[in-house]
């Protein structure tokens, strides 16, 4: 089923699919492990194998269906890991409930020397963690890489967002100088853990998606602070640097404020898809806000990967994007509910 899975993906993202691909999960059991308990100290690695089998555990609580799989997340414990490059460029860790906090510790980019580190207490958490998921996993799940993170992103937690909006205006000199860098340690950080990924796994799996290559869903949450002058300047930048190294580049547009970036993102030749994340309390994919967007990107040959809650969003979405270009994420249906069902069954005819 896996292996099944992967090859439909593979020809999604080469743009051979002949319909879209629909990915959609049934709940069957709603006691998950709660693995926070497992790993309760930042300070301290917690026994791994326990982390993983509590993993393993709760992905059997799903059906997966369409081109759904269950992956084992790389978290510390239930904690999501979003911009890591932070904790492996020296920031300290602070757990929180559902995610991990970096602590600001650039006080003078003058002084500050951005390098990967293979013996930093991070990576190693993280080499571990992914060493026992692959030793753990049976054929049907697969593990994903670390959630890495864009420069200027991490920069404005390692430096402050407010010091960085100064920066990027007085001194862009040194922006560019430290993104140089970045981009060096993260193609670092990313070849490190892709040797323990291709020791288990075929292709690459992000946070966002498998591919039949060296991936990543290259993203700018500060890039919503910035110009679209800037966004090339800073941004663009970063993404020419990576782009000869990476093989299958995604774009997470995070919410209506990167619309304005999108323009630009298309006209990427090596951009070969862009994840429309509407945000919450937003207008969703099937609003009239995103509908524009899609058919723009879709009429550019991009991929794009779309996400829809109910019977009725998911209509509009497959019938304004009949064609192979369109992955719609129909997220879990919970059968106790009535609506859920309904939805289901007419999901069900498309995949």
């Amino acid at each position: 089923m896996k292996q099944d899975v992967l090859e439909k993906l593979g020809e999604w993202w080469d743009g051979k699919s002949k319909k879209p691909l629909i990915n959609i999960s049934i709940l069957n059991d709603r006691n998950f492990i709660n693995q926070n308990e497992l790993w309760q100290d930042e300070n301290q690695l917690p026994d791994f194998e326990k982390i993983v089998n509590a993993q393993i555990e709760n992905t059997k609580k799903f059906e997966y269906l369409g081109v759904s799989y269950p992956v084992l997340p790389h978290q510390w414990a239930s904690r999501g890991t979003p911009m890591v490059m932070c904790a492996y460029l020296g920031s300290r860790v602070i757990f929180r409930e559902q995610t991990v906090w970096f602590e600001k510790f650039i006080d003078d980019w003058w002084k500050t020397k951005i390098e990967f580190n293979e013996r930093n207490f991070w990576v190693q958490a993280s080499k571990k963690l992914m060493e026992t998921q692959a030793k753990m996993i049976d054929d049907e799940r697969i593990f994903c890489m670390p959630d890495f993170g864009d420069a200027l992103t991490c920069f404005s937690m390692m430096r402050g967002v407010e010091n960085l909006m100064i920066d990027i205006v007085e001194t862009p000199e040194i922006i560019i100088e430290k993104i140089d860098e970045f981009v060096s340690a993260w193609v670092k950080a990313h070849s490190f853990f892709y040797d323990i990924f291709q020791k288990k796994l075929s292709g690459d799996a992000s946070w966002l998606l498998w591919a039949p290559g060296k991936t990543y869903a290259c993203q700018s949450d500060f890039s919503t602070m910035i110009s679209p002058k800037m966004f090339e300047k800073f941004v663009v930048y970063e993404l020419e640097k990576i782009k000869d190294y990476l093989e299958y580049i995604a774009w997470h547009l995070d919410g209506p404020d990167e619309i304005k970036h999108l323009d630009t993102l298309i006209s990427l030749p090596y951009i070969k898809v862009i994840q429309i994340t509407p945000g919450a309390g937003r207008p969703g994919c099937a609003s009239s806000l995103w509908l524009p967007q899609i058919k723009k990107i879709i009429e550019k040959k991009k991929q794009v990967i779309l996400y829809c809650g109910n019977k009725e969003e998911f209509d509009i979405l497959i019938k304004n994007f009949p064609s192979g270009r369109a992955l719609v994420c129909c997220g879990t249906v919970d059968f106790e509910n009535k609506s859920d069902r309904e939805f289901f069954k007419y999901v069900e005819n498309f995949l």
